[in-house]
């Protein structure tokens, strides 16, 4: 994490890789604490839109931490932010063009990890929640 406190996001497309490598730096990105559980949960709403509340019952993480994930997915232009003028407060978040993307990436992985297994077999809930089981080779 930055000095300032704040999440990294990737490097805009033009820029040049920091240390030389974009992939490094985007697992790096993706690797934050409960990064991947909330993209999941996007993924698993597809293009809907889901309130603040929904993702946090459906990744089960603090208040906090959540809002600092949301605020670099929106930085990075993988979600937009609705707020709506309500008493109580609604917030809103729409999955971008770039999100569908990325979420492209995930089910190739998905589909390498099933056809060559490494040993790590993902776990998806019902809650489309992701984890990783690394399982030993002689267990």
């Amino acid at each position: 994490m930055p000095s300032s406190g704040r999440p990294s996001q990737p490097p805009p497309a033009n820029s040049p890789p920091r240390g030389g490598c974009r992939v490094q730096e985007l697992l790096s990105f993706l690797g934050q604490p409960h990064m991947l559980e909330l993209l999941a949960a996007l993924r698993t709403a597809g293009p809907r839109s889901l309130r603040f509340t929904e993702l946090q019952t459906t990744v089960g993480v603090c208040p906090r931490t959540l809002s600092l994930r949301l605020r670099t997915l929106v930085e990075a232009g993988f979600l937009t932010r609705h707020a709506y003028r309500e008493t109580p407060p609604r917030v809103e978040y729409q999955p971008t063009a770039r999100l569908e993307q990325l979420n492209e990436v995930f089910a190739l992985l998905e589909s390498w990890s099933r056809t060559n297994s490494l040993h790590v077999t993902p776990i998806v809930s019902t809650l489309g929640k992701v984890e990783s089981a690394v399982t030993s080779r002689n267990g």
